[in-house]
């Protein structure tokens, strides 16, 4: 144990331990003398590579410590054990690592940040415990980790080994911290340094990044390996939502005229753009309402050339950063009702960086701009045609694609189908029809949290990304089972593919589902706020739901009849709060019975485990019925309870307990009926 400080003797050369003190030898050594052993075998990091004592292995040498140190560890000082915790004592491998870093219990490998305690130690648990390691780690555990590194590397960049455990930290601190309560969080940027999540944006415009336009020395982007999902779940916020195009200050367009403006407007305006522009935008989106207005609105307005900048806000305040780089490279820019087009160099059409606009300024993914130009650079006579080959106008698929999901309206097949059941029991995830106001179509919801059933009930539904709203059973509707049908059989004429010229080769290609589609995760998805209950129908609610029906029907109340129903509803509240009243009453009366009943063994007689009617005191200091241990005497010369041999046999009456005994006796019988008629109920 203090190889390192001390000259040992080998076991092969020991003298008799009763001579140990007449030549000065010491076993066991001093606490002092352990802990310079420990302070030396510690002092280099990687003292482990070059393991160079061959009278003992590494797990050897310090499990001798560790046992030392645990028969020893409540006398050493607070401060040595305070220096013991912070120093890295635990050899892992060839690693040794603080005691906060081990863990009994550990699911996964997240090296170099977390460890399970070697099996050669652990027997030495107590101590291990003492100096930090815990069974398993917390999400708080993961986080604070992460703070750790970032305090001993600072800028310096992850190794790949700390970067992979880094990304599995942050996964499990999503996972199990769904409240985000922690007080401060690292994740890796793009260049593998720990940024606070605070500062860092997830790269949703790797066009704009990669652009040259933007000084990337001022954002801390996320690194590639963490997910969408994974940012989104560490509340990291997106370029695109953290950073606004203006135009440059002081920047004044120059008009010019170059003849293809006004047919890029009148394609804005036509019917088929806009019904296009529909079926591509998130309804979810603010523009998304009033997207047929806004690009009626549009007028195009053709410059010279452009000039904007980027000001990324804050995440925090309201302050903003300007990041720009290069105030040139836009070729088409939105402000107000103008859409501004510059001159474009050879390659880029107008109608093509239109497009590109309209995506950027209604949150499109870009991978519409092509099909988008296409349909701006035709003429209103073949607008459809465009839009139907490039796979964006049409009927065919889309409704059934967008069947059930939030905030899209309902179609024809499940119109057909719905029905009103105020009373009707829902399920999380279940998909109903609604109206976000009074005359507006229905639209599809997905319910996330029912208060009730058999009554009218509060449903929470959500309505789209983001957006979850409270209503009454009784406005929203679910559909009834399928209708049975047969569908008549269509002739098919099979063709001898081997005979088609170039049959090898398939025009059509396997379409790749969008793994952006969230439509899954909005099903799955619970209440953001749980403590945000459900709280009870008023019967102002009732009554006006009941209208609502009525009104439906083209009938309505008569003042006669709403007050009926209101003194009803009354009283049938006041019915339910007294019959609450009576059963907590009841459940607070069979409780005190039990307690109390518990509290009757101290009026039992230990021989015959009766209440006693006449008790009297033992010389072993215990009371007992007079009768019973008067029996007991004549057999016996021990005390019942003790099992000792009794000193006397004088038996002293014990008034206090005989007159608390004849004071609770009525009481006691009492709670034993309440309790027998009320405590199996």
């Amino acid at each position: 144990m203090v190889f390192k400080v001390l000259p040992v003797i080998p076991d092969a050369i020991a003298p008799p331990q009763v001579m140990f003190s007449s030549l000065g030898i010491m076993s066991p050594p001093s606490v002092a003398s352990v802990l310079k052993q420990v302070l030396e075998l510690t002092q280099d990091i990687d003292s482990l590579d070059h393991w160079t004592y061959k009278f003992g292995s590494v797990e050897k040498v310090f499990g001798s410590i560790f046992s030392f140190l645990q028969e020893n560890y409540d006398n050493l000082s607070p401060r040595v054990q305070n220096g013991l915790r912070d120093r890295p004592l635990v050899p892992v491998g060839t690693t040794l690592v603080k005691a906060s870093q081990l863990f009994f219990r550990l699911t996964k490998d997240l090296a170099p940040f977390f460890f399970e305690v070697p099996r050669a130690f652990g027997a030495y648990d107590r101590l291990l415990r003492d100096l930090g390691a815990r069974d398993s780690p917390s999400s708080e555990d993961y986080a604070s980790s992460l703070v750790e590194l970032k305090s001993e590397l600072g800028d310096g960049k992850l190794n790949a080994n700390e970067l992979q455990s880094s990304i599995e930290i942050c996964n499990l601190v999503a996972n199990e911290d769904a409240t985000n309560s922690r007080d401060s969080m690292f994740a890796p940027d793009s260049s593998g340094i720990l940024v606070d999540t605070d500062y860092l944006v997830e790269d949703d415009c790797p066009w704009l990044t990669q652009s040259e336009r933007l000084d990337l020395r001022l954002i801390h982007l996320t690194h590639p390996k963490l997910s969408g999902e994974l940012c989104k779940r560490l509340q990291i916020g997106r370029l695109s939502e953290r950073v606004d195009e203006l135009f440059e200050e002081g920047f004044c367009p120059v008009p010019v005229d170059t003849g293809n403006k006004s047919r890029i407007e009148n394609m804005l305006k036509c019917d088929s753009f806009i019904e296009t522009m529909n079926r591509l935008i998130d309804t979810n989106s603010s523009r998304s309402r009033t997207m047929g207005d806004t690009l009626r609105s549009f007028s195009i307005v053709q410059v010279e050339n452009l000039r904007t900048r980027f000001i990324m806000k804050s995440r925090h305040s309201s302050t903003a950063v300007d990041i720009t780089q290069n105030p040139i490279g836009t070729f088409a820019f939105i402000e107000g009702n103008n859409v501004y087009v510059s001159k474009t160099p050879t390659g880029l059409s107008s109608e093509m960086v239109v497009a590109t606009a309209l995506c950027d300024y209604f949150h499109l993914d870009r991978k519409n701009v092509a099909c988008l130009s296409a349909m701006l650079a035709s003429d209103l006579s073949t607008v459809s045609v465009i839009g139907k080959t490039m796979g964006l106008v049409g009927t065919i698929g889309m409704d059934e694609a967008l069947r059930g999901t939030p905030g899209h309206p309902c179609n024809g097949t499940d119109l057909e189908l719905i029905e009103l059941k105020p009373l009707k029991y829902y399920t999380k995830g279940e998909i109903v029809a609604l109206r976000e106001e009074e005359g507006s179509p229905l639209i599809y919801g997905n319910v996330v949290d029912y208060g009730g059933g058999s009554s009218l009930s509060r449903v929470r539904v959500r309505v789209g990304k983001g957006a979850i709203i409270d209503v009454l059973s009784s406005q929203i509707f679910s559909f009834r089972r399928g209708v049975k049908a047969t569908r008549e059989s269509t002739p098919v004429q099979h063709v001898d593919v081997s005979s088609l010229p170039g049959h090898t080769t398939g025009v059509l290609r396997p379409f790749v589902e969008d793994e952006s589609n969230e439509f899954e995760s909005s099903l799955v998805s619970t209440n953001p706020n749980p403590s945000d209950s459900l709280g009870q129908v008023s019967r102002r609610e009732i009554i006006g739901a009941v209208q609502d029906l009525l009104r439906s029907a083209d009938l309505s109340l008569d003042d006669d009849v709403k007050h009926m129903l209101e003194s009803n509803l009354e009283l049938r509240e006041e019915l339910s709060s007294t019959k609450t009243l009576l059963l907590n009453t009841t459940d607070s009366g069979v409780q005190l019975g039990k307690d109390l009943s518990k509290g009757q063994e101290a009026l039992l007689c230990p021989i015959t485990r009766e209440i006693m009617t006449d008790p009297v005191i033992c010389c072993d200091g215990h009371t007992y019925e007079r009768e019973a241990i008067t029996q007991w005497f004549r057999s016996n010369s021990r005390s019942p309870k003790t099992n000792q041999e009794l000193a006397s046999r004088v038996l002293i009456p014990n008034h206090a307990m005989r007159n608390t005994i004849e004071s609770m006796s009525e009481s006691m019988k009492a709670v034993k009926k309440f309790v027998d008629m009320y405590g199996n109920e």
